[in-house]
């Protein structure tokens, strides 16, 4: 980047007046300019990376601002190359809030939002965090959402118990809101490998779950693809939900689906259940919880094992669990083959060896 002029305003620390002013860029005209120079030439991923790459330089406020670009090119061209600047500012934006918000509690815990001027004066990185904290959340999500890379990139460092605590524990804020979503996407799983067996006949398949964050959403999705693609052999004449719960699963928002339910046709189980065929009290603990996410459900040979049983608990659920955070993502539970009575039979056989 050859603007030196915009650069120096970004590094430039942000004063108490300006935290909260949204249009601090758009107020600077070499902003605007580089980025009208970024769209007309075709460049706009590369000015962006350019960008990224220097955020954790930058003052923190500015940087967070700055993301929002950042992410509107990344949705623009569908590319996520700027992406892992973005989380590493992330990462330091969590951390500064963690601090403040960890120094602030009480035994009752965080009771409210504190005088943010005193914030300032004490830590001026802490308010800076803050008020430009929201504004990244949305950037991140633009990022994690398209590339399981920077999924992992973020999961390996480990903050994960941070990002939770800041979803959860603090005060409610507009600052604070998006951090929720990224609290998601840490339960999201990306291209799940699943073994689904059903001793009641003997039979299963290999299936791949994708950008689903609770078992709930997984298996809502997984009993429409049995009904569709193997009713008849498991029992399933029909699948019995409502067009808008089928809807809201695959990312839509209907407005009449808020009050629906969904009544589980099967009792799912982990592979502990093995070889039973319907659900007695025993097995009642080694339901696959419906809450947890799908990366929870324990795997055999890299394979997360579900176990189809008849005869089980009436389990139901609402619509919340089917609600899809971002528009960017790509839910779907997809059968990818059934398995021979050979390979049933070594399944069988390997999972009798662990339980």
């Amino acid at each position: 980047m050859d603007c030196k002029e915009l650069m120096d305003f970004l590094c430039t620390e942000t004063g108490f007046e300006d935290l909260g002013n949204e249009r601090i860029l758009h107020n600077f005209p070499a902003f605007g300019e580089a980025v009208g120079k970024s769209i007309n030439s075709g460049n706009i991923i590369e000015f962006s990376m350019e960008l990224s790459d220097s955020l954790c330089n930058m003052d923190l406020y500015k940087a967070s601002v700055l993301s929002n670009f950042i992410g509107f090119a990344c949705e623009k061209e569908e590319d996520t190359s700027a992406g892992q600047g973005v989380i590493e500012l992330f990462l330091k934006a969590c951390n500064n809030l963690y601090d403040m918000f960890k120094s602030l509690e009480t035994d009752d815990g965080c009771e409210g939002l504190p005088d943010f001027k005193e914030i300032y004066n004490k830590n001026p990185d802490w308010a800076r965090a803050y008020f430009g904290f929201n504004i990244l959340c949305v950037t991140v999500m633009a990022f994690l959402t398209r590339d399981t890379d920077l999924r992992k990139f973020l999961e390996d460092k480990g903050i994960g118990e941070k990002i939770t605590y800041l979803a959860e524990e603090t005060p409610e804020s507009p600052y604070l809101k998006s951090i929720y979503y990224v609290d998601c996407m840490q339960r999201t799983c990306s291209d799940l490998k699943l073994l689904v067996l059903y001793p009641g006949k003997r039979q299963g398949f290999i299936a791949t779950a994708n950008d689903l964050n609770n078992c709930f959403h997984l298996l809502f999705l997984l009993e429409e693809q049995i009904a569709e693609n193997l009713g008849r052999k498991y029992g399933m004449s029909s699948f019995n939900a409502d067009k808008s719960l089928i809807d809201l699963a695959y990312g839509e928002y209907p407005e009449d689906c808020w009050d629906k339910l969904y009544v589980m046709h099967f009792t799912e189980c982990n592979y502990s259940v093995m070889p039973h065929t319907e659900c007695g009290n025993d097995d009642i603990m080694n339901l696959v919880w419906g809450e947890m996410p799908p990366d929870g459900i324990p795997v055999v040979d890299g394979y997360a094992v579900i176990v189809l049983l008849d005869k089980g608990p009436g389990r139901s659920f609402d619509a919340k669990f089917l609600a899809v955070p971002h528009n960017a993502l790509d839910p779907y539970v997809e059968i990818e083959r059934e398995l021979s009575s050979g390979e049933y039979g070594k399944w069988e056989a390997r999972i009798s060896e662990l339980v």
